[in-house]
C-alpha cells in the first residue's frame, strides 16, 4: 500500500471538515503529482460522490482497487453505491471483500447486516450485528441489532437494545417509533404513545411515528387525535398511512371522505389492487353494493390471490345471497395469520368414513353459536370420531346438545398441540365443505331443563324481556354495534306490562346503579356460562339486544328477539335491508335509519 502523502492527508481532513471544494482540489493536486496514489483516488470517489457525479466516484473508487487491492474503503464506497442502486449482490459482494481485507472495518459490518436482514438471511445478519456491537458499542449499533431482533419477535431484547440506543441518543427518530410500536404491543399504550409523541417532536413528517401513533389513538377510539398524525404521515409519504386513515374516516362515518383518498391513490397508482380494495370499502358504506363488487372485481383480475379482495366481494355476496360464491371466497380468512397452520389436512367435504376429524370453533362466541347448527349434517356424513375445540364458556352449552363429541376446552387463542386427528376444519368453513350453502331460519339447541326450572322458580309474573346493550370492546366496530349506555334504552321501559331484565355481562358500577333506579332487575352478573345464558333464555317471553352472542344464543333456542343494528358497519349475515334473516326465524332486525340516533330507532320498536 502507498503511504499516506500529504496531500492525502491535507484531503482528508478538509473532507472530514466538510470543507468539499478544498478536499477536491486537494486530491486533483496530489494525483497530478502521484497519479498512483491510490488513496488519493478513493478520497476523490468520496468528493464526486457527494458532489452527486457517482459514475466518475465509481471510476475513482476502482482505480484506487486496480492500484491497490487493499486500498482501505473503496470496496466499502462501491458496496455503498451498489445499494443505492439496489444491486443487492454486487453490495454484498464489495462488503465481503472489505471485510476480507478489515474483519472489523464496523460500517461494512452494519451495511452487511442490512442487506442480509433485507433479503431474510436472519441468522447471518444478526452474527453482523452482533460483531460490530462488540467492536464498536453504541447507538447506531444497538439500534440496528434491536431492530432485527424486534423482526425476529424477540422483543424483550429488542426494547432492551432500543433503550440503550435512547440512553445514548435520546432524538433518534427510527428508535423512538420502534420502541413505541413494541410497547404497544405489549399492552403498554400510555408509554408507547409517550415514545411515539417524542419521535414526532424530533421528526414532525416522520410516516412511520404518525402512523403508528394514529393506530394507537385508533385502537382507543380517540378518533380526533387518531387523525393529524394520519393525515400528516399521508402528506409525508403518500400511500404509506392511506389504509389507516381511509379505516379512520370509514369508521367515524365519513365513508365520502374514503372514497375521494383512494380514487386520488388510483389515479397515482391505477389499477392498484390495495386501493380498489380500499375504493371498495368506501362504496359498499355508501350503500353502493354494484360500485363496490365491480372495484374488488377489478382488483381481483389483477391480483386474483389478494386476500382482503376476496374476503371483502364475498361479504357483500353473503349479504346479497350469493351464497355459493360467497361461501367460496370466504374461505380465504383462513389465509390470515390468526389462524393456525395444522399438519393435517383441511376437510373439503370428501368421504370421511374411518376418519378422525378435529372441529375448531373460530372467532366469537356468537360466530361459535351461528356455525354448531351445522354438526348434525356433519355427524350424518359418518366420521368415525369427531373431537371438537371451543371455548370453555361454550363447553357445558354444546357437550349436553352433541355428546357424540369428544369436546375439549380452548382459550381465547388455539392450544400450541392439537389432539390426535386425521383432518380438520374451522367450523366457518362448514357450508363450503358440506355444500350446505343456503341458511335455513330455524331454532337448533336445547336449554338444559333443571338449569331452566331453577330460573323459572326466580322469575317474576308476567312477561318477561331481557336487555343486552353492549358487545365485546375488543369488535373494530364495537362503536357502532353498541349502544352508548343502557339509558339509550329507556323509551322501553315506558311500557307498564314487561319485566325487563339485564343480562348485560359485566355491567359497570354506573350501569348497575341506573338499572336499579329505573327497576331493571341486573341478572347479566350472575350467568356462569352460555348453558346458564340458554337456561334464562329459554324462560323469557322475548330479548332486545345489539349483535352479540345473546341474539344468536337466542334464534338457535327459538325465543322471539329484537337486534339493533346501526346504520352503518353492518355485519355481512345480516344483510343490508329488511327485518327477516335466512339464519333464524325467530329474531327480527331493527334497523336504524340513516341519520337517526338509538333512541329513535328504539322508540320505534
Amino acid at each position: 500500500m502507498i503511504p499516506l502523502s500529504p496531500d492525502t492527508l491535507l484531503a482528508a481532513r478538509l473532507l472530514a471538515e466538510g470543507d468539499l471544494a478544498g478536499a477536491l482540489r486537494a486530491a486533483q493536486a496530489g494525483l497530478q503529482a502521484e497519479p498512483g496514489n491510490a488513496p488519493l483516488w478513493n478520497l476523490l470517489g468520496v468528493c464526486a460522490a457527494r458532489l452527486g457525479q457517482a459514475a466518475l466516484a465509481e471510476q475513482c473508487w476502482r482505480q484506487a482497487l486496480a492500484l491497490d487491492p487493499a486500498t482501505p474503503d473503496a470496496h466499502y464506497n462501491l458496496g455503498c453505491l451498489a445499494a443505492e442502486r439496489d444491486d443487492a449482490a454486487a453490495a454484498d459482494a464489495h462488503y465481503r471483500a472489505e471485510l476480507a481485507r478489515d474483519p472489523d472495518h464496523c460500517s461494512s459490518l452494519g451495511n452487511l447486516g442490512n442487506q442480509l436482514q433485507d433479503a431474510g438471511r436472519l441468522d447471518e445478519a444478526e452474527a453482523c450485528f452482533l460483531r460490530r456491537l462488540a467492536i464498536q458499542p453504541g447507538a447506531a449499533a444497538h439500534y440496528q441489532l434491536g431492530r432485527l431482533l424486534a423482526e425476529r419477535g424477540r422483543n424483550g431484547e429488542a426494547e432492551a437494545l432500543l433503550r440503550a440506543c435512547l440512553d445514548e441518543t435520546p432524538d433518534d427518530v427510527e428508535a423512538l417509533q420502534l420502541l413505541g410500536r413494541l410497547l404497544e404491543e405489549r399492552g403498554e399504550a400510555g408509554e408507547a404513545e409517550a415514545m411515539l409523541r417524542r419521535a414526532l417532536e424530533s421528526a414532525p413528517g416522520h410516516a412511520a411515528a404518525g402512523n403508528n401513533l394514529g393506530l394507537l389513538l385508533m385502537a382507543q377510539r380517540r378518533w380526533d387525535e387518531a387523525e393529524p398524525p394520519l393525515r400528516a404521515a399521508h402528506a409525508a409519504q403518500p400511500g404509506a398511512a392511506l389504509p389507516n386513515l381511509a379505516s379512520l374516516l370509514l369508521a367515524t362515518g365519513r365513508a365520502a371522505e374514503a372514497e375521494t383518498l383512494a380514487r386520488q391513490a388510483l389515479a397515482a397508482e391505477p389499477g392498484r389492487a390495495d386501493w380498489l380494495n380500499l375504493l371498495g370499502l368506501a362504496l359498499r358504506e355508501q350503500g353502493r353494493d354494484e360500485e363496490a363488487g365491480l372495484a374488488w372485481e377489478q382488483g381481483l383480475a389483477s391480483a386474483p390471490d389478494h386476500r382482503r379482495l376476496r374476503q371483502n366481494l364475498g361479504y357483500l355476496q353473503l349479504a346479497r345471497g350469493d351464497w355459493a360464491a360467497g361461501w367460496a371466497h370466504h374461505e380465504v380468512r383462513l389465509e390470515s395469520a390468526v389462524y393456525p397452520v395444522l399438519p393435517s389436512p383441511r376437510w373439503q367435504g370428501e368421504s370421511l368414513a374411518g376418519r378422525r376429524l378435529l372441529v375448531l370453533f373460530e372467532q366469537g362466541y356468537g360466530d361459535a353459536i351461528q356455525f354448531s347448527r351445522y354438526l348434525p349434517a356433519l355427524l350424518a356424513r359418518g366420521p368415525a370420531h369427531v373431537t371438537a375445540l371451543c371455548r370453555a364458556p361454550l363447553l357445558p352449552l354444546f357437550s349436553r346438545q352433541w355428546p357424540q363429541v369428544a369436546w375439549l376446552a380452548m382459550g381465547s387463542g388455539y392450544p400450541a398441540a392439537f389432539p390426535p386427528h386425521d383432518c380438520h376444519v374451522f367450523s366457518m368453513s362448514l357450508p363450503w365443505a358440506l355444500r350446505d350453502f343456503e341458511p335455513r331460519a330455524e331454532s337448533y339447541l336445547q336449554a338444559d331443563p333443571a338449569l331452566r326450572q331453577a330460573w323459572r322458580a326466580r322469575l317474576p309474573p308476567g312477561r318477561n324481556i331481557g336487555l343486552v346493550w353492549r358487545g365485546r370492546a375488543e369488535h373494530p366496530f364495537d362503536h357502532c354495534r353498541s349502544l352508548p349506555g343502557p339509558e339509550a334504552l329507556l323509551p322501553l321501559l315506558a311500557d307498564p306490562g314487561a319485566n325487563w331484565i339485564s343480562l348485560q355481562p359485566e355491567p359497570t358500577d354506573v350501569e348497575r346503579q341506573w338499572l336499579l333506579e329505573h327497576g331493571v332487575a341486573e341478572w347479566g352478573s350472575q350467568l356462569g356460562d352460555f348453558a346458564d345464558s340458554a337456561a334464562l333464555l329459554a324462560e323469557l317471553d322475548g330479548l332486545v339486544a345489539v349483535d352479540t352472542a345473546m341474539a344468536h344464543l337466542a334464534g338457535a333456542l327459538g325465543l322471539p328477539c329484537r337486534l339493533l343494528l346501526a346504520g352503518e358497519h353492518v355485519d355481512w349475515r345480516w344483510g343490508w335491508d329488511g327485518e327477516a334473516t335466512p339464519w333464524y326465524d325467530s329474531v327480527r332486525l331493527q334497523r336504524q335509519r340513516r341519520g337517526e340516533g338509538w333512541r329513535e330507532t328504539i322508540a320505534r320498536l
